[in-house]
């Protein structure tokens, strides 16, 4: 799938090739946009809980140790509505449910305890992401509209862990069976995000887009790094209704501290997407 250096590679050369494209008679003036779509997405994903005082350094791999499907399908809809000749404001959802039933083959430890081997275990996975931006047009012509972005990315996400077999709490000499071993784990985080976008009309019937956020902050409890990248084309079969498609990159690292412990979800993923938008 792709890498962070293939996305980033792409999106300068579209954007310099967005840049110095000559222009045709067309017209970015739509007041707003709705884009409905869906992705195929190769995730890697891994939540660790550790101890404020490193005495405990426990984490598992969604995919190595629950067994989850690293290609995963997710819709989405994500619109933007015109303020002013150079403002926007845009707003995407994206919900994420993954599940998995496995028997594993190696310890697994997860809230300070340890799930032994040849346990079964069925987990779900529940993120809602919030993406809202306000986006700042520096250059705005007929074809080519170039903008800074601000915005908050809030996701929420629970972890569910249902167990049956050996079980063995922390501090504990030997293991017990258990058939009901339950555990949630739970991350919300808002995170701060700019970046840089661009759209160029070749014609009334074809548009293309470029996108590049990053930042690398810390806000009272929580600290972490997001990167997301997306470049993309569409296709209007008339002035409102249109067909598109995309390659994305998104890296997420988020670290949230409590009193006695520090909850971490590394998550990055590459994804296809296609998508409907209606603009008016």
């Amino acid at each position: 799938m792709l890498s962070k250096t293939h996305i980033k590679n792409a999106y300068i050369s579209c954007l310099f090739g967005l840049c110095f494209s000559s222009n045709v008679l067309s017209d970015i003036d739509e007041t707003f946009s709705i884009s409905v779509g869906a992705n195929l997405a190769n995730y890697n994903s891994r939540l660790s809980i550790n101890s404020q005082d490193k005495s405990i350094n426990k984490g598992f791999s969604f995919e190595d140790d629950l067994g989850y499907n690293s290609h995963v399908n997710a819709g989405w809809i994500s619109g933007w509505y015109r303020v002013g000749e150079s403002h926007r404001l845009q707003l995407a959802y994206t919900p994420i449910n993954r599940s998995s039933s496995v028997q594993n083959t190696k310890d697994i430890i997860v809230d300070n305890t340890t799930i032994k081997a040849s346990a079964s275990i069925q987990s779900q996975a529940s993120t809602d992401i919030f993406d809202f931006s306000y986006i700042y047009s520096v250059h705005k012509t007929k074809t080519l509209e170039v903008g800074f972005s601000a915005g908050i990315y809030w996701l929420s996400n629970d972890t569910n862990i249902f167990a049956a077999g050996e079980i063995q709490a922390e501090g504990d000499d030997r293991s017990d069976f258990k058939s009901d071993y339950f555990t949630q784990e739970k991350i919300i985080a808002p995170m701060p995000l700019f970046g840089l976008s661009a759209s160029y009309e070749f014609s009334r019937s074809w548009r293309s887009h470029v996108s590049l956020r990053y930042l690398n902050v810390q806000i009272d409890e929580t600290n972490g790094s997001i990167f997301s990248a997306e470049a993309g084309s569409e296709y209007y079969f008339n002035d409102n209704w249109g067909i598109g498609t995309s390659l994305a990159y998104f890296d997420l690292d988020i670290e949230v501290k409590d009193i006695t412990s520090k909850t971490a979800l590394n998550w990055n993923h590459s994804s296809i997407q296609l998508y409907t938008v209606f603009k008016y």
